[in-house]
């Protein structure tokens, strides 16, 4: 009698670790690598509106209200980010070396939350 007592006992010990141990590796895991998040990608280029020459070197904000990223245009106008989905995406494309390559205006827009391909033209100042 006291035998098995002892085993529904060692039976329920090791079911309660069990679980404890299972959701002891979820929190674990999640605070190591966060919760999944979907990513929208957002791609384009910037160019000339007069002469439709890429322009190297502007600054590229895309930010949503929980995510950002900043990068500049590559020699073909190109850039390229991904952020953390939101309802709402903006960019901002701002000439931050001024008359190096010609002076530019600002571009501004909102974007849904998909993965996006935009074409800019700047005018120049």
């Amino acid at each position: 009698m006291i035998m098995k007592i002892l085993k529904l006992k060692s039976r329920f010990y090791k079911r309660v670790l069990g679980v404890f141990g299972a959701a002891g590796f979820l929190v674990t895991f999640q605070a190591c690598y966060g919760t999944p998040q979907n990513f929208v990608s957002v791609q384009g280029s910037v160019k000339d509106k007069d002469t439709n020459e890429a322009l190297a070197g502007l600054q590229v904000s895309v930010y949503s209200k929980t995510d950002s990223v900043c990068v500049a245009t590559d020699e073909n106008g190109k850039f390229d980010g991904s952020l953390i989905a939101e309802s709402s995406i903006n960019i901002k494309v701002i000439d931050v070396d001024g008359p190096a390559n010609g002076s530019y205006g600002e571009y501004n827009t909102t974007l849904t939350n998909t993965d996006h391909i935009i074409e800019v033209s700047l005018p120049k100042n």
